[in-house]
């Protein structure tokens, strides 16, 4: 897995599954967040998976911190994922 970012918006390539990949996306969205960033767009091209750490931090930004995620998913098996947890409008959630 690999974390680039630009500007707010964040880009995770590879697959999301383990506990360095969470520590690395958090360590980013971090940067943004003390850079000033109120909103944050997280885009996943490739991942089929998101650990239960990585959804636990993203529902901390948007409830607790305020932070706006606006995330785009390109597979349909982890758009299927984040909708059976009811995530869709938290993180308002589209296709790529």
């Amino acid at each position: 897995m690999e974390v680039k970012t630009s500007g707010s918006e964040l880009t995770i390539t590879g697959n999301i599954k383990s506990i360095e990949d969470y520590l690395e996306i958090k360590k980013a969205v971090r940067v943004l967040i003390d850079g000033g960033a109120q909103a944050i767009t997280v885009k996943i091209p490739e991942s089929l998976s998101m650990t239960s750490s990585v959804i636990g931090f993203f529902l901390k930004l948007v409830r607790a911190d305020n932070i706006k995620i606006d995330m785009f998913v390109k597979d349909d098996r982890l758009m299927s994922l984040l909708d059976t947890l009811n995530l869709t409008t938290i993180f308002n959630i589209r296709k790529m």
